[in-house]
């Protein structure tokens, strides 16, 4: 059996967007992560990376991009970031008019999901280290 994947971390997510500047945008001034150069690829997007947690994510401007919020779905696809104060963020969200929902999940994690402007999915959590 070959051996498997062995990741060091995860380096970047990659999102489908359809105005990456205003998706750029909301990346910057709701989540705090910083525009950073990208190369001058044959299509539009933007690369983002936050600092603190080391992750980068790359909008593509895309097809398959809603270009719209929709319902809050926990279930659907989504990344998580470990936070340590899921208040701050709350009133973060309030001050830029995202619409969000907090919940604590059945393992008892408290969490807080909301979407970028197209409709992609993240959620902040408060999570055990192990």
């Amino acid at each position: 059996m070959p051996d498997p994947l062995c990741p060091q971390l995860l380096h970047h997510i990659a999102l489908p967007t359809c105005d990456p500047e205003a998706a750029a945008k909301f990346y910057v001034g709701v989540v705090g992560m910083q525009q950073i150069d990208r190369p001058a690829f044959s299509f539009a997007g933007a690369w983002l990376h936050h600092v603190p947690g080391n992750l980068q994510v790359h909008l593509i401007q895309h097809a398959s991009a809603r270009g719209q919020r929709g319902p809050i779905d926990s279930l659907a696809p989504h990344f998580a970031m470990v936070v340590d104060d899921l208040d701050a963020i709350e009133d973060r969200l309030k001050k830029h008019e995202v619409p969000y929902k907090r919940q604590v999940n059945a393992a008892g994690f408290q969490q807080i999901f909301f979407q970028d402007p197209d409709g992609n999915c993240l959620e902040v959590g408060i999570y055990p280290e192990s």
